[in-house]
């Protein structure tokens, strides 16, 4: 019978486990079964069921329930972690990715990074996804989304030291994602004679599935006379992840390299949902 409910599946098959004896049951979900005396288990399934084993035990009478397998959806439920550097000013650092299940439409997720060289030069980035939207605009093809909320913090000596915000959209149909956005940059008083201001920010990023899903991602910032760019590759091996990215503004460059991991994770609830 049906766990939910209480009514009775049709159609559920009863086979003697580890045999090809087998009945299926009326359609009052009803059966009778003759099995060998060394039998053990009988095991019941239905589609879209979890199929459930139960121990015989000498019974002549076996009544039992099965429940609806929960397909949960971790296309975006992931955890990351990765070791990274800057190369020109900040070689130390780290990197840190989590996103939740979905609930309802949206699942979230966020991301710490922070670089340094142990003296004056840091760099800390934070992110929070909203992942995601979808539209259908024509047979089979969709269109995705996800909005993006960054802050930055930089200071290197001597050169720059400055907060950023910005809420940029990733709009994606198959592999292409337009990135469209707005942000503003704001520089610490010693440094006044530079444009802070906000901006807008344009960008596509490309995942090309032949390549083991390497992505391709580049973005411009537009800030009165400032520009800014990012260029970054991420290149998974196997289960190892990493990534290599150029960003300049004014006179600040880097070249930031990171290694690490980011795979799908289940709670214990998830994974007990489909056992007995």
């Amino acid at each position: 019978m049906n766990e939910e409910d209480s009514t009775g599946l049709a159609g559920t098959s009863i086979i003697e486990f580890g045999t090809s004896n087998g009945v299926m049951a009326d359609l009052n979900g009803n059966y009778k079964i003759i099995v060998n005396d060394t039998a053990t288990f009988l095991e019941f399934g239905f589609i879209g069921f979890v199929p459930r084993k139960v121990p015989i035990n000498g019974q002549t009478v076996i009544n039992t329930s099965l429940k609806s397998y929960i397909i949960y959806e971790a296309f975006d439920q992931k955890i990351g972690l990765f070791l990274q550097s800057g190369l020109v000013n900040a070689p130390y650092g780290i990197r840190f990715y989590y996103s939740t299940p979905v609930v309802g439409p949206l699942s979230v997720g966020f991301q710490v990074a922070y670089m340094t060289d142990f003296e004056l030069n840091q760099r800390f980035d934070a992110s929070l996804n909203l992942s995601s939207y979808r539209f259908m605009l024509g047979p089979g093809v969709w269109l995705y989304g996800s909005v993006d909320f960054n802050y930055r913090k930089l200071i290197i000596q001597n050169s720059i030291d400055m907060v950023s915000y910005s809420i940029e959209n990733y709009a994606r149909i198959y592999n292409h994602n337009a990135i469209l956005g707005l942000g503003k940059i704001k520089y610490s008083p010693e440094y006044s004679d530079k444009n802070a201001g906000y901006g807008i920010i344009a960008g596509y990023k490309k995942d090309f599935q032949k390549l083991n899903y390497l992505a391709l991602t580049y973005k411009m910032g537009f800030y009165n006379e400032t520009i800014e760019y990012l260029l970054q590759i991420d290149v998974p091996i196997k289960r190892v992840k990493t990534f290599v990215a150029f960003n300049k503004i004014d006179d600040y460059q880097e070249i930031m390299v990171g290694i690490g991991f980011k795979t799908y994770y289940y709670y214990r609830y998830q994974k007990n949902a489909n056992k007995y």
